[in-house]
């Protein structure tokens, strides 16, 4: 498929095309990809989105919906940011 998109850029004359191999990245693309769906489904519901943070240069995805602000984090950044010690006093609920 990239080649194709190659093809069309070179007849755009873009030059200096560079081609990087993502694949290593696919957690970041499943982050994106979930807060993308989260956010669309929560304004079906008529939920308000007060905030949203999605980004290919981010690990930590957020979206404040008013009563409850989600942060998706890809990898080990959970425990890089340690909200869980910070909040974890709360009352939680985990979810299997």
């Amino acid at each position: 498929m990239y080649n194709k998109v190659i093809e069309i850029l070179n007849k755009a004359v873009v030059k200096k095309i560079k081609v990087y191999d993502m694949k290593s990245l696919t957690p970041l693309r499943q982050g994106i990809a979930a807060i993308n769906y989260l956010k669309k489904e929560a304004e079906n519901l008529g939920f308000k989105v007060r905030s949203f943070s999605s980004s290919s240069e981010t690990t930590w995805f957020l979206i404040d919906l008013n009563d409850v602000v989600v942060h998706l984090f890809v990898g080990d950044e959970r425990y890089r940011y340690n909200l869980d010690g910070m909040y974890g006093d709360n009352p939680i609920k985990v979810v299997e």
